[in-house]
């Protein structure tokens, strides 16, 4: 009787399937409000990362409009940077097709040769093979068209709303300490102050060492690629830069493309395989040695967890998802630990 009133009555079965049902509907709700869940996670995960700046420039006396103005320039202004750099790669990458078409076919009538198929045969075939190829991918060519547009329309509009939601909640930054105590009175108010602080200075530091970390893997990956001379070296560095922020498998995603392309400009396993060695012992370093000597714990996440956290939000919301898993799980962790009952679940999904 003792253990029921301390807390006991927690794991009636009743209040088991009411909590079920109730994580169940909330996923199908943010799952079917993607649209509007994606733009808002991402609006505040940047108005944590960009916390740090924010109070710099408030030490220095400079008025809120001009912070939020300052601050948004900046953010748009390297995304249009970065997309810039990726469009002119991507845009050479796709003149060079034909190229690439051209040593596929004689790499492909070399490695048919031990069969009994000459060189000319292995070529028509092959031909023919990507000849079918690109007449079927003409056939939707239309649907294809629109739905590249609809992409880019999409992302224009979850561009549009991060940057409205973000706008708006740093406009109230300064003043939603005083709107929670007149909301929650002083007491509750404190419990959500303190909250909220451990969850923003968590994710801040998070995402500042996490920045830094990933710049590093993509500036080594780029000179590596240089040294080796792997076409597109660049291109392949900000995208080992930008996998970095998903955990685990990101980095090893990031290797593939680089590696497939030192195989297909040398037609060398062996050189390949050497490029493609560095590479991985560079994440390798960066991911398992360095990473953890600077970040120490983290965000206090076990590697299973975030595993499946990895592939709930990638089942939830796509690449976005899995960029966003990890500091939107630790966000849930650490405002579970005021939550008495919770308090098993946070120690079992833990690091310690």
């Amino acid at each position: 009787m003792e253990q029921e009133t301390a807390g006991g009555s927690y794991g009636r079965p009743q209040d088991i399937a009411a909590w079920l049902v109730i994580v169940v509907l909330v996923t199908l709700i943010v799952k079917t409000l993607s649209f509007i869940f994606i733009p808002l996670s991402v609006a505040v995960l940047i108005f944590f990362a960009v916390g740090i700046p924010m109070e710099f420039l408030k030490r220095f006396g400079v008025p809120p409009w001009l912070r939020i103005l300052l601050v948004v320039s900046f953010m748009l202004d390297g995304l249009y940077w970065i997309g810039g750099l990726l469009q002119a790669n991507i845009m050479e990458f796709v003149g060079q097709l034909p190229v690439f078409k051209q040593k596929l076919s004689e790499y492909a009538a070399i490695e048919l040769q031990p069969y009994g198929v000459s060189v000319d045969q292995g070529k028509e075939i092959l031909d023919a093979f990507l000849g079918r190829m690109e007449g079927k991918k003409l056939e939707p060519l239309g649907s294809f068209l629109q739905a590249a547009g609809g992409s880019f329309v999409n992302f224009i509009g979850n561009l549009v709303w991060v940057v409205l939601f973000l706008i708006f909640m740093l406009a109230e930054r300064d003043g939603m300490e005083n709107r929670l105590k007149n909301a929650f009175g002083n007491r509750r108010a404190g419990r959500i102050i303190r909250v909220g602080g451990r969850i923003s200075q968590s994710i801040e530091e998070y995402l500042g060492l996490k920045t830094l970390i990933s710049l590093l893997a993509g500036i080594l990956t780029t000179i590596a690629l240089l040294l080796f001379g792997v076409q597109f070296a660049l291109l392949w560095g900000v995208l080992a830069f930008l996998l970095n922020f998903i955990p685990n498998i990101g980095a090893l995603i990031a290797t593939v493309p680089p590696i497939f392309m030192a195989l297909f400009q040398s037609g060398s396993p062996g050189f390949a395989l050497l490029a493609g060695s560095v590479l991985v012992t560079i994440h390798l370093v960066v991911g398992n040695y360095l990473e953890p000597k600077i970040m120490g714990r983290g965000l206090n996440l076990s590697p299973l967890v975030v595993l499946f956290a990895l592939i709930f939000w990638g089942w939830m919301w796509g690449g976005v998802g899995m960029l966003l898993a990890v500091p939107i799980t630790a966000a849930v962790n650490i405002a579970l630990e005021e939550y008495d009952p919770a308090m098993p679940l946070v120690k079992m999904t833990s690091a310690e």
